[in-house]
C-alpha cells in the first residue's frame, strides 16, 4: 500500500526501519502474531503519519461521534507497539491488547483477548471505561480508513475548531482546555491556553493527563518548553503527584535535546 503513509520529514512517530529478524523479535517479546498487512505496511514505513484519518463508527462518547480520527499508527520499536506493555501499566488498560496510537486519553489497539490469533481493532476512553470493537480485523480496520475531508459535519454540532469563537482564555475552564487540547493542532491556540489554565491542587493528575496527552503529539520543542514550564509551575504539587504519570514526564522531556528544557527539568529537580 504505497499511498498509505503521509510522507512527512519531521514526523517523529518514523522509528527505523526494520527487518524481518526485528518483527520475529517484536512477535516474540509480545507473545503474539502480528497482523500480515500490518507487517508489510511497517516494512514500509516504521511507523508515522497516515493519508486517511478518519474511521467511521456507528456509536458516540463525548469524545467522539459518526468517526474516530487517528493520524499515525505506531511502528515496531520501542516508541511504538513494544510501549504497551508500559503503556497498559501506566493507563490502566486491558491487557493482552497491542496499541496502535492514542494520546492517554483514548486509544486504537489490536485485541488478543480470548487468546485470538487474528486481533480485533478496538477503540478505548480510558475516563469513560468505554471499550468497543470497531473492526473484526485490521484489514477490515485500514480498507475502513477514509480520507479526513471525506467528512461532512453538521456546523452546528461541531466541537472547538481552530477557526471558532472561543471563550476568554483567562476565564476558560478546564473542559473548555481540555476540549482544545483533544481537538485543536493550534499551537498558537494551544499554548495560551495552557498558560491561562489555572487549577486547583485536587486536579494536578488531570493536568499531567493533559501535558502527557500534548507530549504524544508531534509538537515543536517551543510547545515542549511551555509543557516544562507549566510543570515547574506546578512542581510544588509534587507530593500529590501520581508518580507513574509524574515520571513518565520528565522522562520524555529528557529525550527532547533542548536546553530549555534541561534548564527548566534542572530548576524541577531543585523543587524536588
Amino acid at each position: 500500500m504505497r499511498d498509505f503513509w503521509l510522507v512527512d520529514e519531521d514526523d517523529s512517530y518514523v522509528l527505523k526501519p526494520i527487518k524481518e529478524e526485528d518483527i520475529v523479535g517484536a512477535e516474540k517479546k509480545l507473545g503474539v502474531k502480528l497482523p500480515q498487512l500490518y507487517k508489510e505496511l511497517v516494512k514500509e514505513q516504521n511507523g508515522g503519519y497516515i493519508k486517511r484519518t478518519a474511521f467511521p463508527i456507528e456509536f458516540s462518547t463525548s469524545s467522539v461521534e459518526d468517526f474516530i480520527y487517528i493520524e499515525s499508527i505506531y511502528g515496531i520499536g520501542e516508541e511504538g507497539i513494544l510501549d504497551s506493555l508500559y503503556l497498559i501499566n501506566e493507563w490502566g488498560l486491558p491487557e493482552d491488547i497491542v496499541l496502535l496510537g492514542g494520546d492517554g486519553h483514548t486509544w486504537i489497539a489490536m485485541d488478543y483477548r480470548g487468546g485470538a490469533s487474528e486481533p480485533s481493532i478496538v477503540y478505548i476512553e480510558v475516563e469513560e471505561k468505554v471499550d468497543i470493537q470497531i473492526a473484526s480485523n485490521f484489514s477490515k480496520f485500514i480498507e475502513g480508513l477514509q480520507e479526513e475531508e471525506m467528512v461532512i459535519v453538521d456546523e452546528d454540532e461541531a466541537e472547538i475548531t481552530d477557526d471558532m469563537e472561543m471563550p476568554e482564555l483567562h476565564d476558560i475552564t478546564k473542559e473548555e482546555a481540555e476540549n482544545i487540547f483533544k481537538t485543536s493542532n493550534d499551537e498558537e491556540l494551544i499554548v495560551p491556553t495552557l498558560t491561562n489554565i489555572h487549577i486547583g491542587d485536587n486536579d494536578i493528575n488531570w493536568l499531567l493527563e493533559q501535558l502527557i496527552s500534548l507530549l504524544y503529539r508531534n509538537i515543536s520543542e517551543e510547545m515542549a518548553v511551555e509543557i516544562a514550564d507549566k510543570l515547574y509551575e506546578y512542581s510544588y504539587l509534587r507530593a500529590e503527584m501520581d508518580h507513574n504519570k509524574y515520571s513518565f514526564l520528565i522522562d520524555k522531556l529528557e529525550e527532547i535535546p533542548d536546553p530549555d528544557i534541561k534548564i527548566r527539568l534542572q530548576m524541577i529537580d531543585e523543587v524536588e
